[in-house]
């Protein structure tokens, strides 16, 4: 069914762009020593710096869990295909390159399964469990080079090839360049393009974020960011040797936490809809679309 074979393109890359964006990863550095960042934020001007500072003894383990809903109106009649999704990885840092930090992501969990009125299909992704690539970003959380995740390809049952670029490139959120404390805002304006064997993907966000406040998680200090998304999405699909492109807006909601002293992420949440056209060009034929995910990404 060509209007369905493209599930885990909508879901890998929709989700990203910290939509769902359900493979992020991030850090902070407490910047004043002696002060834990919760006391910090309480005094009188206190502000934290946040910036990535992964271990490089210890790799921080995640796993991230994420649903979607993708519904079609197909000449009248409601399609709808749900899709489950699973991503495990650890990171640790692999040094500085140019006042960069270099990560390495090893592969632990690659998997996704979709069902709609055509049936089911996908699985567990075989052979990639232990994998690795490296990845370059800036201490707040841009990517400056992800050419060895692009060369890290899979294939996902129904959908083909792909690669890990598509999940890593915003994996990490960004972060804001200056000092802040709790109530702090700040508006962020970002673009993503990529593209794989079959598809291609442009992505334009704009998020109002805010420092809800300091707060201990297991033993850790942790600081508390919410975000507010609104963009644009647009995609072409080869599908069955036949284009499809997809473009809609979206808007979204986000929180994660991060562990001030240690610099690495603790969990992020988020919760986004796309709501736009589906069009095949040779066929004539356009269709409204709605895609809806929430995912949760987790330590362990």
């Amino acid at each position: 069914m060509i209007y369905s074979g493209n599930n885990i393109y909508l879901k890998q890359k929709v989700m990203k762009r910290q939509l769902v964006k359900p493979f992020i990863s991030a850090g902070l550095i407490l910047i004043f020593s002696g002060f834990c960042s919760c006391i910090l934020a309480q005094n009188a001007g206190g502000a934290v710096k946040l910036a990535y500072k992964y271990p490089s003894d210890k790799a921080v383990r995640y796993l991230t869990n994420s649903t979607m809903a993708q519904i079609m109106d197909v000449q009248g009649q409601t399609m709808q295909t749900d899709v489950n999704s699973a991503f495990g990885c650890s990171v640790k840092s692999a040094g500085i390159v140019n006042n960069d930090l270099k990560l390495e992501i090893t592969i632990d969990t690659i998997g996704q399964t979709s069902n709609s009125p055509m049936g089911g299909s996908g699985g567990a992704v075989q052979g990639i469990k232990g994998k690795s690539c490296m990845l370059v970003i800036t201490p707040y959380g841009k990517v400056t080079d992800i050419s060895d995740a692009a060369g890290l390809t899979y294939n996902i049952e129904g959908s083909g090839e792909t690669n890990l670029s598509q999940t890593l490139e915003d994996f990490f959120p960004r972060l804001p360049e200056n000092p802040v404390k709790t109530g702090d805002t700040w508006n962020l304006k970002d673009s993503v393009s990529s593209a794989s064997t079959i598809m291609t993907m442009k992505t334009v966000d704009l998020s109002v974020n805010k420092v809800e406040g300091f707060e201990t998680v297991n033993g850790i200090e942790c600081a508390k960011i919410s975000r507010q998304h609104t963009g644009i999405m647009t995609m072409t699909v080869q599908n069955q040797g036949m284009d499809i492109f997809i473009k809609g807006p979206y808007t979204g909601t986000s929180e994660y936490l991060f562990a001030v002293k240690e610099g690495y992420l603790v969990r992020l949440t988020t919760s986004n809809k796309v709501k736009g056209d589906l069009e095949i060009s040779s066929m004539g034929m356009t269709m409204p679309i709605v895609i809806d995910m929430k995912a949760v990404t987790e330590m362990r």
